[in-house]
Formats: C-alpha cells, structure tokens, sequence
C-alpha cells in the first residue's frame, strides 16, 4: 500500500498538511475513539484535573457554579462537574458527538453549538468557559470569540472566567495557525485576559517529545 493509499487517520479529518479540514462529524462518524477521550491518561490528565479544582476555587470565591465546556467531544469534563454539583453544558459543533456524549454520560446536558453561536452559548449564563484543546480548530472564531466573551462580562456585571487549555508543539512540527501563537507566552498575548494562573506540563511523546501542554485560568 502506497502513501497515498493509506487510511486516514483521524487527525486528517480536522488538520491535515497544514490546513483546516474541520469535518467534526465525519470524525465521529468514522472513529470511535477519536483523540483517545476515554482512555484514564485523557479522562484524569493533570490539566482536566487542574481544571475541576480551579472551577470549585472559582466557585468557592465567586460563586461560580455555571459551566460550560466548549467542544466537549464525549462530555467527560461536564460529566465529572456535574458530579460535583455545578450546572455543566457540553457543547459541541459536531452532532455526532453530542448525540455519543448523550450515550456515554446520560445524566448531562449536551448542545449543539459552534464557537461562533455565542447567542445560543450565553443562554446558560455561564460564569466559566472550558476550552480545552480545541483551539487550534477554530482559529478563524477566535477574535469574535473574545470579544463575545467581553461582551458577556459586561453584560452580566458578573466574574466571569475562561479556563483554557492547548498542545504546543517543537519549532517546525506545528504547520498550521503559526502565525496566531506558538507557545504560552504567544497565546497569553493574544487572549489578553487577566490572568490568575498559567503554565504548562510536559509529557513526552514519541512522535514530539517537545510539545508541551499548556494552560491559564484568567478572568474576563
């Protein structure tokens, strides 16, 4: 079998050759476990598990007890805060996945949803906003993003926070969205927030043992 006879793997489905493909339910369709989102070492990463314990500070200091999680994929983030008792949201823009979300965690509110349907999105008046590795897929969003969620702030007169998380790759393996941000400083500088927390982890892999998994927890 040749190269160009090869099956896809399923990050061809979202970026592939250093463009935007972006065909989520074609993902979801095709794999069944796309990004390993079951799997213990996803389910519990330290950045997941970061995340839960700076939404239960959040809640504790601000009463911060709304979440939505933004692409989701199979919801297991808004499961397990559901299970502690805040009022999580998963969205996704793929209906695939919410349909896979709704079978694997029953008990939690799943929607359909794109980062661009803000006005949908602030229906659940969230206090916080989980992104957790879907930025590099909604690039083009980003900016409007932003300023929706400044929008939300405003409008709410409430604190308001964005927990976000994303890889980052070695020099010369990251083809795609270069010219947004490459590192943690980089994405800091672009979001712009107030940051209360930020850093990263490392955990090596075979194919980039330089990609590091970043995170900051700001308010809005």
């Amino acid at each position: 079998m040749t190269d160009s006879e090869q099956p896809p793997r399923y990050q061809d489905y979202v970026i592939k050759d250093g463009k935007l493909v972006g065909d989520f339910d074609g993902l979801y369709k095709n794999f069944d476990e796309p990004w390993h989102q079951s799997r213990e070492d996803h389910v519990f990463d330290s950045r997941r598990v970061l995340a839960i314990s700076w939404c239960n500070r959040l809640r504790k200091k601000f009463g911060a007890s709304r979440v939505v999680e933004l692409g989701c994929g199979f919801g297991h983030i808004t499961e397990q805060l559901r299970q502690q008792d805040f009022s999580s949201v998963g969205v996704d823009i793929s209906q695939v996945a919410i349909e896979k979300a709704r079978e694997i965690n029953p008990s939690s509110t799943f929607v359909t949803a794109g980062l661009n349907d803000f006005e949908k999105i602030s229906q659940f008046d969230p206090d916080i906003f989980l992104m957790a590795e879907i930025t590099w897929y909604v690039l083009d969003d980003l900016n409007k993003f932003i300023d929706n969620l400044r929008t939300h702030k405003h409008q709410r007169k409430k604190p308001t926070f964005l927990i976000h998380f994303l890889s980052t790759y070695a020099p010369g393996v990251q083809k795609y969205g270069v010219d947004k941000f490459t590192n943690l400083n980089e994405i800091k500088k672009y979001f712009n927030l107030n940051y209360l927390e930020s850093g990263y982890t490392q955990t090596p892999r075979e194919d980039d043992p330089l990609s590091e998994g970043t995170y900051f927890v700001a308010e809005i």
